[in-house]
C-alpha cells in the first residue's frame, strides 16, 4: 500500500500543470436536456477525459456533478461493481479541475483508501471521502458542502457517486435541485426517476425521502446564483 500511494502521489504530481478548467458543455447540450445528458455511458464509453467513470451527468453546472464508479466495466483494472472510484478515475477529474468527490456507500472503501492515501490525495489537491447519506441529516452534510462550493469562487466542482450512477447519487442531486432551484417533490422525483436509465422499481422508500424532503432555509441561494447555476426544470 505505501508503494501504492507513493506512485498515486508521483501520477498526480505530474499531471498538476494540467489540471484545467471543466468543459461544462451547456451551449453544446442545451438548457432542456442538461439534466439527463451523459458524458459517459453506462459502460464508461464516451469522452475521453471521463475515463474511469459511468454515466456522469451534470447537476448544478460547473458545480455539481454525479456518477458512477465505474468497477466491473474498467479496461484497465476491472473490480466488482460495489467498489469506490479508480484512481484513473480519480486523476481525470482532478484534471478537469474537480476539488471534491464523495463516494456515497461504504463498501470497500476503507480497504482501498486508507487514511494515509486519503492524506495524500488531499495533499495534492483533490479530497476523496466516503459519505453515506442514509438519513436526511447526513444528506445535509453534502448539501452544506455543495453550498460552501458555489460560496466560494475559486473552488473547483464536487462529484458525487455511487455504484451505477443512478439512485443514491440521484437521491442527494434530487435534494440539490430542491434546496438550490427550487424543484418541487414531484419534479424531484421525476428527475430521480428518468435518470435511472429504466432501473426504477422498488424505491418506495427513496420516493418518500424525497417527496417529504424539506429545504434547508440557512442555504438558500440568491436569484442571481439561481439563475447563474440551476437548469431547467423538466
Amino acid at each position: 500500500m505505501i508503494r501504492s500511494a507513493y506512485v498515486l502521489f508521483i501520477l498526480f504530481a505530474l499531471h498538476k500543470s494540467a489540471k484545467a478548467e471543466l468543459d461544462y458543455r451547456v451551449d453544446t447540450v442545451g438548457c432542456d436536456s442538461l439534466l439527463s445528458f451523459k458524458y459517459t455511458d453506462n459502460r464508461g464509453r464516451g469522452e475521453a477525459e471521463w475515463n474511469g467513470i459511468r454515466n456522469i451527468r451534470a447537476v448544478l453546472p460547473g458545480i455539481l456533478y454525479r456518477s458512477g464508479g465505474n468497477g466491473s466495466y474498467n479496461n484497465l483494472l476491472p473490480r466488482p461493481n460495489d467498489s469506490p472510484m479508480t484512481f484513473q478515475g480519480l486523476l481525470n477529474l482532478y484534471e478537469r479541475g474537480f476539488d471534491k468527490v464523495y463516494y456515497l456507500y461504504a463498501s470497500r472503501f476503507s480497504t482501498q483508501y486508507p487514511e494515509p492515501l486519503l492524506d495524500l490525495l488531499d495533499q495534492v489537491g483533490i479530497e476523496y471521502r466516503s459519505i453515506v447519506p442514509t438519513n436526511d441529516s447526513i444528506a445535509r452534510l453534502l448539501l452544506r458542502s455543495i453550498y460552501q462550493t458555489i460560496e466560494s469562487p475559486e473552488a473547483g466542482p464536487i462529484l458525487i457517486h455511487c455504484w451505477n450512477g443512478w439512485h443514491m447519487s440521484g437521491l442527494v442531486s434530487a435534494y440539490a435541485l430542491m434546496q438550490f432551484c427550487a424543484f418541487s417533490g414531484p419534479q424531484a422525483w421525476e428527475y430521480w426517476r428518468k435518470n435511472t436509465d429504466g432501473n426504477d422499481n422498488g424505491f418506495g422508500k427513496l420516493k418518500s425521502r424525497i417527496l417529504n424532503f424539506t429545504p434547508d432555509p440557512a442555504l438558500q441561494l440568491s436569484e442571481r446564483q439561481k439563475t447563474e447555476y440551476c437548469p431547467c426544470k423538466q
